[in-house]
């Protein structure tokens, strides 16, 4: 683990080489005998704790002069802790000097004990403070929900919404798994007038359609087997506020109809229920998938798309707006290492370029998995290199499934029936993958034509890939 740096400012050439003897086990010790040694190495050096003689020139008897240059260094550099040097008969001093800022103190003579817990109490105090800090501040961005980047996808992505923001319109958010759909939604919201009222999203692929209706319209107790008293439901809970629909794609034809009323008329009922309800939300929905496509073939329907289908937003992948990366890996790995309760450096050069190298297939959602995992494993304060984008895997997710296949080959030649079986399935799961393992969908993806789905169960059945996808 790197050193912390200790600078000590003593005019006594004994007492700095007692002090980085007792401390450089532990410490990187920096010196500097005067104050314009001091300033020197403050100005040049990453110092994270000062120890301050209190007798210095011009006056070494006149602890005054330490003093002053504490009071200035506590308003120039106020991150950095002060621990300072006082002679036996001092501690009213000292005492005198905490209330300037001091962290801590010791006295002369040293006590090794004495200096080294001094010391170490003082960088922990020092460690918990910024661990706090940047805790806040990895909560305030989230709370801020700020979209990050500044190439010119994003500032045309934030443009946008802010343009979107302030219309009632209903918005539906298109984009790849991981770009930040729902970001994008709490951004719309919380730049709308409708900041300061609820803000609820929810999941249409993760419930089943009672469960989902259910919950959207709430119900009436005794409404059905377990019921055992009355539930308001999402429209009503989010009434003045905004109702985010995540992968609205997935929402059930049953469903669709209900939606379809309170977006046209603003009432429902709750299940079981006679009352007719009103509530006034803001609609935003997202997908991942091809909705035209769904409704061509009866799963999704029409009157509803064009009603959601107001406000269009999309949100490009990663690899469209790479050069935002550094700024996008950077707040992460803040975000990150407080959560973990860590304090990292920054991505050096070499980590970024690593990053930049990748296809980033699962977005910036896969970017802070894989910074988190960073932080996570590292054994010092700075992230090395990030193991899982290294070797011959990293190069292979940016190329072609043929060109993967080929990657892979041996050098000493192949048995090429078993090798273009091995091709095949790799390319049937590529194409399951990147349509949402939706065999019809992945067989068209891959040039079946009219017998697409039929083509593909055979597929499957022949490699025994299992495949879970709606009927």
């Amino acid at each position: 683990m790197m050193k912390r740096t200790v600078l000590v400012v003593d005019d006594n050439d004994i007492n700095r080489l007692n002090l980085k003897l007792l401390l450089k086990e532990n410490y990187q010790i920096l010196e500097a005998g005067d104050l314009d040694g001091a300033d020197e190495m403050l100005s040049g050096h990453r110092v994270d704790l000062v120890v301050l003689d209190l007798a210095l020139p011009p006056e070494p008897d006149n602890p005054e002069i330490g003093m002053a240059y504490l009071a200035r260094l506590r308003k120039e550099s106020p991150d950095t802790p002060v621990v300072v040097i006082t002679g036996h008969d001092q501690r009213a001093m000292a005492l005198r000097a905490q209330k300037l800022g001091a962290q801590d103190f010791f006295g002369k003579p040293f006590d090794p004990d004495e200096v080294k817990s001094t010391i170490d109490r003082s960088m922990e105090a020092r460690s918990q403070e910024v661990r706090e800090q940047e805790m806040q501040r990895a909560l305030q961005n989230q709370v801020n929900n700020e979209l990050l980047g500044e190439s010119e996808a994003m500032l045309d992505l934030k443009k946008l919404v802010e343009q979107v923001a302030g219309a009632p319109s209903t918005v539906l958010i298109r984009g790849e798994t991981g770009t930040g759909k729902e970001l994008v939604a709490r951004r719309l919201h919380a730049a709308s007038a409708r900041a300061g009222q609820p803000f609820i999203a929810i999941n249409c692929a993760a419930m089943n359609a009672e469960l989902l209706e259910s919950e959207l319209f709430g119900y009436e107790k005794g409404a059905f087997a377990g019921a055992g008293e009355r539930k308001l439901g999402w429209f009503e809970r989010a009434s003045g506020g905004t109702l985010f629909l995540d992968e609205v794609a997935g929402l059930p034809l049953q469903v669709q109809g209900k939606l379809l009323r309170v977006l046209e008329s603003g009432e429902f009922s709750r299940l079981g229920g006679d009352a007719i309800l009103t509530s006034d939300v803001r609609l935003i929905c997202s997908t991942r998938e091809d909705l035209e496509a769904k409704v061509t073939d009866g799963s999704f329907r029409d009157d509803l798309y064009y009603r959601i289908h107001v406000v269009e937003i999309v949100v490009p992948p990663l690899r469209e707006h790479v050069e935002d990366l550094a700024i996008l890996a950077d707040a992460i790995l803040i975000r990150k290492a407080a959560l973990c309760g860590k304090r990292m450096q920054p991505l050096s050069d070499e980590v970024l370029e690593q990053l930049g190298r990748y296809s980033w297939p699962g977005n910036v959602r896969e970017l802070e998995n894989v910074i988190e995992r960073a932080v996570v494993l590292a054994a010092a304060d700075v992230v090395e290199s990030i193991p899982s984008l290294t070797g011959p895997q990293m190069v292979a997710d940016n190329l072609d499934p043929l060109e993967q296949w080929l990657h892979q080959l041996p050098e000493t030649g192949i048995r090429a029936e078993k090798a273009v079986a091995q091709f095949e399935m790799q390319l049937v799961e590529v194409a399951l993958e990147r349509n949402q393992h939706i065999k019809a969908r992945a067989g068209r993806w891959l040039g079946f034509g009219d017998r697409a789905k039929d083509k593909m169960r055979y597929l499957c059945d022949k490699y025994d890939i299992e495949v879970h996808e709606n009927p």
